[in-house]
């Protein structure tokens, strides 16, 4: 197989040049930065054939040093930095100039001008690294195809090996620019597969990292078929473990992978139902320590109730409960806090209760809560409730069926109530949500009266003292409220004249999405011109 390239890639001699070996001056990053330039542009201007032993040797360990970006900070902090945006691609252009460099020198007949994988793979990464997205792909997939050419036409030093290919596939991983970027990582990693089993390159038998490099960037993808084209990965991996290649064995992570790419389908239910058959082949090949790697984590019961809550099924509350109650079981049994539910595990499932049309809603919503503050006050700090644990709840009680009888209506308004009341406790601050779902909770289970009036005003002026009066608040205001309470609470304003220490917690986004629609009414109804 031929791929053109235009490097022209050589065969390195006996002496072997560890390109990790990073070149330094001592001297502060500016002057370092400057060192490296003046010794580039010393080894690029030499006339070819004229380098030194010693330059030789040097033109590598400066490639390394591009290559890590001097302009990055190198601190424990960030030693694995994913991208150099800044002058990355300044750097891999410093870099294909070194080595071209050295290309040359070769070919002019100097037997001391070195390259090997080594060498190439700095480059690639670099160029996987700069921040160019799909450019960078392209360049660091033609690199590496040259170097597979090269090694084929016997240049044994510069045989590409698994970290090659790796960091091409990042790169594509990276490529969020490149529509089809998840396509070229797929066909990448079938490439390695097809040199491996053909014996054209014994050095590319994929492992776990580069599956999961290309199930992540499926997940990560916007194409519709994302997940059938993960499943198909898993799939593949399957088939390759089965033949004998024991890294391409599926892991939990691979699958908690795929799980990811479902939960992000519009197909809601499809999704919700696919990633429920996931959780239980993993419990089924799990169990009895039949494939202990499948044992389902924190990770995969939180996808599954994921995908229940967003797929708005009728029984959506239930299933997710379901989930819930075997991790909280599973937790109990074995005392392992991996498997403890956390406060967005909760949360989701308190959230999926208000998605269903079970008249009963409220209630278990409330009572998913209550085991989570009982969890929380058993010293498990990683469920602590948030201001969405309780306005979940809310929620659950605002939403009850039309069809809930007036003593159903309200007990969940007197729930509404209580759980309001109870973020005092954990000091937690209600926002504009929190206010606009209580305000919603009086116009949908009070009946008209001194009791809805009394209510409706309690809570919007709380909201105004806390600075949560956005349009949600308002809208949900215009509904619980009589045309005259709406004007006597409003106290002559309206929604664009509404004072700072009214809104000041509402997003931005939101008031300017306000501004923007009024402008545009305004537009709308102006009047043109006559010309005379």
């Amino acid at each position: 197989m031929k791929v053109n390239h235009l490097l022209i890639l050589f065969t390195a001699a006996l002496l072997q040049i560890e390109v990790s070996s990073y070149i330094t001056s001592g001297l502060p990053g500016h002057k370092h930065r400057a060192w490296l330039k003046e010794m580039t542009i010393e080894v690029c201007d030499t006339a070819h054939g004229e380098l030194s032993q010693e330059m030789c040797n040097k033109t590598p360990q400066l490639l390394s040093a591009w290559a890590q970006n001097p302009y990055v900070a190198h601190t424990k902090a960030n030693i694995s930095v994913d991208i150099f945006p800044h002058h990355g691609k300044e750097c891999a252009i410093l870099c294909e100039k070194l080595l071209k460099r050295l290309v040359d020198e070769k070919r002019a007949g100097n037997p001391n001008a070195v390259a090997n994988t080594q060498t190439y793979n700095a480059l690639v990464d670099i160029w996987s690294r700069s921040g160019e997205r799909g450019a960078a792909a392209q360049r660091a997939e033609e690199i590496v195809f040259g170097m597979q050419d090269a090694y084929s036409s016997g240049q044994e030093d510069v045989q590409p090996d698994l970290e090659s290919f790796r960091l091409v596939l990042k790169a594509w991983a990276r490529a969020k620019d490149e529509e089809y970027a998840p396509h070229r990582a797929q066909i990448l990693l079938e490439l390695m597969v097809h040199l491996y089993e053909s014996g054209q390159n014994t050095n590319l038998a994929p492992d776990a990292d580069c599956f999961d490099i290309v199930l992540k960037s499926w997940a990560n993808s916007k194409h519709e078929d994302a997940p059938q084209k993960a499943e198909k990965v898993i799939i593949y991996m399957d088939r390759l473990h089965h033949n004998g290649n024991e890294h391409a064995k599926p892991t939990r992570d691979h699958f908690n992978r795929l799980m990811t790419a479902w939960s992000k389908s519009k197909e809601n239910w499809t999704a919700a139902r696919r990633v429920q058959d996931i959780l239980n082949h993993m419990i089924f090949l799990s169990k009895n320590g039949k494939d202990i790697d499948l044992t389902p984590n924190i990770v995969t019961y939180s996808n599954v109730i994921a995908a229940w809550a967003k797929s708005r099924d009728d029984d959506c509350g239930r299933r997710a409960e379901t989930i819930l109650k075997q991790v909280e079981h599973k937790f109990k049994v074995t005392g392992d806090e991996d498997l403890c539910p956390d406060t967005i595990m909760f949360n989701l499932v308190a959230d999926s209760h208000a998605k269903s049309s079970s008249n009963k809603s409220h209630e278990k919503a409330r009572g998913v809560l209550d085991r989570q503050i009982s969890l929380y006050k058993s010293g498990i700090k990683k469920c602590r409730p948030d201001v969405y644990s309780f306005t979940s709840v809310l929620s659950s009680c605002a939403c009850l069926h039309g069809s809930a009888s007036r003593k159903e209506k309200l007990r969940a308004f007197e729930i509404a109530v209580d759980t309001f009341s109870e973020m005092s406790q954990f000091k937690l601050a209600p926002n504009r949500v929190t206010y606009g779902t209580m305000l919603k909770a009086c116009s949908r289970l009070l009946p008209v009266g001194n009791d809805r009036v009394k209510f409706t005003s309690d809570y919007f002026r709380k909201a105004c003292e806390d600075g949560c009066v956005g349009d949600m608040v308002l809208n949900r205001l215009e509904a619980a409220a009589s045309a005259v309470q709406y004007k006597e609470l409003m106290q002559g304003l309206t929604r664009n004249t509404l004072p700072t220490e009214w809104t000041c917690k509402v997003p931005e986004n939101e008031m300017h999405t306000r501004k923007l629609k009024n402008h545009s009414s305004k537009k709308k109804n102006m009047k043109p011109e006559m010309s005379p």
